[in-house]
């Protein structure tokens, strides 16, 4: 008979999917998860594992759909914690990150980095002992992808305008991903210009800033209709030195 860990009030949602770790990025942790799967499972769990100020952020939502997303979330972040961690979901000791992230909601854990995206029912959670991002995009219609292009670096609208319609919002969809892991890696969001840092619009990810390595993401079953990336934190090497 298996035994069921004590931290499992309940199975783990079956939507919930570990995803191979990417080369570069081999002590990452990454898990995929589909928004209207895990909302009747973190409905069982929820009373056993949020604090009284995630319930109460909870309830401030106005809409059911809000609060559902907001509990579905923030169940599947202490479950995965939890795992990564070796203790009980309650237990995780999320506290509001420091500075601005924090007063925005953004919670920490000490000694361990993990960030949070989700768009279009697709949830993905990053962790890791470095200092990372993750976003995932849901491909947008033409006209949201026109818009969302306006405001990239120019030589990636250059590259998106070379690109044929039919291709494009997916483009753009891969762009906004790269860019957003990276904001988030650098813990700085979209307070900093998308135009300023160009993390490439074709096949493979730029390399806009040294110490930071940006990798495109493919998604499990389901995720057909987003694209997703992840950066991390690496050493970097001045190659010029040893010339």
């Amino acid at each position: 008979m298996t035994e069921v860990p004590a931290w499992s009030w309940g199975p783990l949602p079956s939507p919930w999917t570990a995803l191979p770790a990417p080369r570069r990025a081999g002590d990452v942790a990454v898990v995929q998860a589909h928004l209207p799967d895990l909302v009747p499972w973190a409905r069982t769990v929820e009373a056993f594992w949020l604090d009284p100020a995630e319930q109460a952020r909870r309830d401030r939502f106005l809409r059911e759909a809000d609060r559902d997303a907001f509990l579905a979330r923030r169940c599947l972040l202490r479950a995965a914690l939890a795992e990564r961690l070796g203790i009980e979901p309650a237990a995780v000791p999320l506290a509001p990150a420091p500075g601005a992230a924090g007063r925005h909601g953004k919670p920490a854990v000490p000694g361990l980095h993990f960030s949070l995206s989700s768009s279009g029912g697709h949830i993905l959670i990053a962790m890791g002992p470095r200092d990372l991002g993750i976003d995932v995009e849901r491909v947008p219609d033409f006209v949201g992808g026109e818009q969302m292009s306006a405001i990239l670096h120019p030589a990636e609208r250059r590259r998106l305008a070379w690109t044929s319609r039919r291709r494009r919002p997916a483009a753009v969809a891969r762009v906004w991903a790269r860019k957003e892991s990276l904001l988030k890696a650098m813990g700085v969001g979209l307070s900093r210009d998308p135009s300023v840092d160009r993390v490439g619009a074709g096949r493979f990810p730029g390399h806009p800033l040294p110490g930071w390595r940006i990798l495109d993401l493919p998604l499990g079953s389901g995720g057909e209709d987003a694209r997703a990336a992840l950066t991390v934190s690496e050493p970097w090497t001045d190659r010029r030195s040893k010339m």
